[in-house]
């Protein structure tokens, strides 16, 4: 079976300790995404139960506004741990420029 190194020149080789971060790093950014993308839904779905709120306070509906933001709060509070989710996520792994390399600690 031929090496995956034959034909690369020495010093592309990234040595396993590159490699796991180049991985870490991968699923860090694809992590990241995912926790953006499902803040951006939660984002979405507090601006409904606002427009809700706002309707059914001009309906005069007191039942359905205490439920509405019972539901907004809950939605506030995973947005919060979205939030923290990805705030810590970046201070672990800073976004790295294109083409850029990592450094081996």
């Amino acid at each position: 079976m031929p090496s995956l190194t034959i034909n690369r020149p020495a010093g592309d080789v990234e040595s396993p300790a590159t490699a796991h971060e180049t991985a870490d790093q991968l699923q860090a950014e694809y992590f990241l995404r995912l926790l953006v993308q499902s803040r951006h839904h939660v984002d979405h779905r507090i601006g409904k139960y606002q427009k809700a709120i706002a309707a059914a306070e001009a309906a005069g509906d007191t039942e359905s506004v205490s439920g509405l933001r019972r539901m907004a709060c809950a939605e506030e509070q995973d947005r919060q741990t979205l939030d923290r989710l990805i705030e810590n996520l970046r201070m672990r792994f800073p976004v790295r420029a294109p083409g850029e390399r990592l450094v081996v600690r």
